[in-house]
């Protein structure tokens, strides 16, 4: 065993890289939100990019060490002590047994990211580790809960240079990838959805974000149901956009304006109901030479 869960907060769950190539059997790709804070973590814990943490989602979280474990904890600043001190964010530190960790209100972002050497070892399911508790694919951290990894201990001190800490401030700006359906929408609704700033709605959640402000006219309000991918940005029957997030359905029938790069979902994925979002436009060459550039220095091969 390795950390004893004391008390269990809001939602906390173990997640990974992705359920990824399970699609065709309507499963979603849920996995971790923030991708940036994830792998940071694991890569400054020198492990495979796939290696299961926690998220921790607002905080009120604790744990106690049964054994010596290398951690590093990043993403939202939610006042992470150790025995009641504050503790560094992105940072490799070394856990005894007896340690008392705890998370409490966020200071910066909601979702934080408790990483350990090895990963945590929970049951794979469909080639995951990843819970998805709408589709009911494993369950929330509950109190009392023991969750096991391997013990671990090493000397060496890793930790983010400063220039990749990420702003989480209440104002994000998505690149968008137009979509086939772009078109659909004229140049006037086009401009009235690039040249607004939307707003983070309450029902935002895992699945989809969805977002306040002014309509959209549609010249059809439904098609026929097709699949969707990751950070595609739907326009609903109200003429509002909803972004589509790691645990959406696989196949929805709202007309689509395109697709958010998915680099900045990972600070969507740290914003409160309120937070202020806006969308630019841009092009297939950026998106991809982008993602090739993360995907390299993280070791990421997705299959």
């Amino acid at each position: 065993m390795s950390f004893k869960v004391l008390k269990a907060g809001f939602l906390a769950t173990i997640q990974d890289y992705g359920r990824l190539g399970h699609g065709a059997q309507g499963m979603s790709r849920c996995g971790v939100m923030d991708e940036h804070a994830y792998c940071w973590g694991n890569y400054l814990l020198d492990n495979h990019f796939k290696a299961a943490a926690i998220e921790i989602t607002f905080g009120a979280f604790e744990l106690e060490a049964t054994q010596a474990c290398l951690i590093a904890v990043t993403g939202a600043d939610l006042d992470f002590r150790i025995n009641g001190v504050r503790a560094q964010l992105w940072h490799s530190l070394q856990i005894s047994p007896g340690d008392h960790l705890s998370w409490g209100m966020p200071k910066s972002g909601v979702r934080a990211y408790l990483c350990v050497r090895g990963g945590f070892n929970t049951q794979l399911l469909f080639d995951a580790r990843s819970v998805n508790l709408r589709e009911h694919i494993g369950r929330k951290i509950g109190c009392g809960e023991v969750l096991k990894c391997d013990e671990s201990s090493a000397s060496a001190d890793r930790f983010m240079p400063t220039e990749y800490l990420p702003n989480y401030g209440n104002e994000v700006v998505l690149r968008l990838l137009p979509s086939y359906q772009f078109s659909e929408f004229s140049i006037n609704q086009r401009d009235l959805f690039f040249n607004q700033t939307y707003h983070m709605s309450n029902a935002s959640d895992r699945s989809g974000c969805r977002l306040s402000g002014a309509p959209i006219a549609l010249k059809r309000e439904r098609m026929i149901s097709e699949g969707m991918s990751y950070g595609s940005v739907e326009i609903a029957t109200d003429g509002l956009p909803i972004i589509l997030l790691k645990d959406a359905p696989t196949i929805g029938g709202y007309p689509k304006i395109g697709t958010v790069l998915s680099l900045d979902l990972s600070l969507l994925a740290q914003q409160q109901p309120g937070a202020k979002i806006r969308f630019v436009p841009t092009t297939i060459d950026q998106a991809q030479t982008e993602r090739l550039k993360f995907n390299r220095f993280f070791d990421i091969v997705e299959r």
